[in-house]
């Protein structure tokens, strides 16, 4: 017997009013879907669309269909299989933050552009990291021309973890040379839809709208069978209205009609609805990555995305803070802890601060640790006889200790209580000999593994055989 802490937020009404809302928008508001084979797609199956405007509107029908086409579980394979990552609705998956374009350089305190090494680097820290599952494309390579940011980012990443990897692929033109990263970084030299290493982040254009070149990279990578993540990060007041019951149900919208649009494509690819908006912070018009406004978003559509039964991703860890401090961890545990409660399949927001627009690598390290202590909240309560210890209780008795009770030692060993490994409880006394504080742990511990973890190699030739991809896109793809 387990007493596991849950989240709960809406009742079956509530949830029924926000999904007939999201319904009532996509029939009478439409969609604007700035692809051309989108629209053809959606006329072939019987969906009236204005040309000039772009806007479909979808019917009911074709929405509930497509939710019930995407499936329920999936696996997001490692390169690695010991990293394989299946999506279930029973475990929750960690995974890097991203797409930022700057770093808080731990050696020097200098804030600057972000590059490839510094991704190698995010990468590789997270690989050796026990408590990261998932690999994002957290930080840009600036040092590239803008048109191989991308493709030099994927394989960075694929190079450099056994972990799964998930990316953007913005325009279709790269479609092509990333399937080639892709093939050549697989076990048996070619792109495996059953073991698929790799998926991508498809992000709708909040409100109500699709842009043309993602998406059609999104339809010819759903035509690969790559798993995509559908995420619309709305801001509430201002590409979302300012209620927070108005932003939920926008972005169910764009979400939703993702799944429409991508099922169309390829019935049955593999799809991630990402429970996660936020609001923008009208003060300083920016974006507010925490706070309790988005737990409760994240909370509500949490609860639209199992009422689908799908997997789904929300957020935690971030913070707009700009260096570490009590402001990043007020912003960014308890939203970690409120996700893991709502029970997503994953949970993304590792390494980085200024609203995800600064990755700093030992966050990465203070982030695993909230993940150690999220894992023990979710542990719960065991009700068994052991852990009431009934048995034991009689015999200490009043006025007893149980300091040397044998039970004590072995639950202790098994878990019972979490032990920290940044944020110790000494006495004060034992403080005063080694007063480090947790981001001096942590600074200490990201220098030890970067010199020390070596992550997988890839397949013979496939780092030369990647590079070669690289060029070829630099003469081929046009100039961005």
């Amino acid at each position: 017997m387990n007493a596991s802490p849950h989240l709960g937020l809406l009742g079956p009404q509530d949830v029924e009013r926000l999904h007939e809302a999201t319904l009532k928008v996509l029939a009478e508001v439409g969609i604007r879907f700035q692809s051309a084979t989108a629209r053809e797609l959606l006329r072939g199956s019987g969906v009236q669309v204005d040309e000039e405007s772009q806007i479909a509107r979808l019917p009911r029908e074709l929405v509930e269909w497509a939710i019930e086409t995407a499936p329920k579980t999936f696996l997001l394979a490692g390169r690695d299989a010991d990293h394989d990552c299946l999506l279930d609705h029973k475990h929750t998956y960690t995974t890097l933050d991203g797409i930022g374009a700057g770093v808080l350089d731990h050696r020097t305190g200098a804030r600057r552009p972000s590059t490839s090494d510094d991704l190698a680097e995010a990468v590789r820290l997270a690989d050796a990291l026990p408590e990261l599952d998932i690999q994002w494309y957290i930080v840009n390579p600036t040092e590239q021309k803008p048109k191989l940011e991308n493709l030099r980012g994927i394989a960075t990443m694929l190079a450099n973890t056994g972990k799964h990897v998930q990316a953007e692929v913005l325009h279709p033109e790269d479609v092509p040379f990333t399937m080639e990263l892709l093939d050549l970084s697989a076990a048996g030299g070619r792109w495996d839809r059953e073991r698929p290493h790799f998926s991508a982040v498809y992000c709708p254009v909040a409100p109500l709208q699709h842009d043309a070149d993602s998406l059609d990279a999104a339809l010819l990578l759903a035509a690969e069978g790559v798993p995509q993540t559908v995420y619309s990060l709305a801001l509430a007041g201002a590409t979302a209205p300012i209620t927070l019951a108005g932003t939920i149900v926008q972005t169910n919208c764009d979400v939703l009609s993702g799944f429409v649009i991508l099922q169309l494509a390829a019935a049955g690819c593999p799809l991630i609805y990402v429970a996660n908006s936020a609001i923008m912070d009208m003060r300083s018009a920016s974006y507010a990555c925490s706070g309790p406004e988005q737990i409760l978003i994240n909370a509500a559509m949490s609860e639209l995305a199992k009422h689908y039964g799908l997997p789904f991703l929300t957020g935690g860890f971030s913070s707009n803070a700009k260096r570490i401090s009590m402001h990043s961890g007020v912003d960014g545990a308890p939203m970690a802890f409120a996700s893991l409660m709502l029970g997503c399949d994953i949970l993304t927001g590792f390494g980085m601060l200024d609203a995800a627009q600064l990755l700093y690598l030992p966050k990465l390290v203070l982030d695993a640790e909230v993940r150690r202590q999220g894992d023990r909240l979710m542990g719960g309560i065991d009700l068994d006889d052991e852990h009431l210890m009934l048995d034991v209780i009689a015999r200490v008795g009043p006025g007893g200790h149980y300091l040397k009770v044998k039970e004590s030692k072995r639950l202790l060993r098994d878990g019972e209580h979490l032990s920290p490994r940044l944020m110790p409880r000494p006495s004060y006394e034992a403080w005063e000999q080694d007063p480090r504080s947790e981001l001096q742990r942590a600074t200490e511990i990201v220098d030890e593994l970067l010199e020390s973890h070596v992550p997988p190699a890839l397949p013979d030739g496939a780092a030369a055989a990647m590079e070669d991809v690289i060029s070829r896109a630099d003469a081929e793809l046009p100039e961005r």
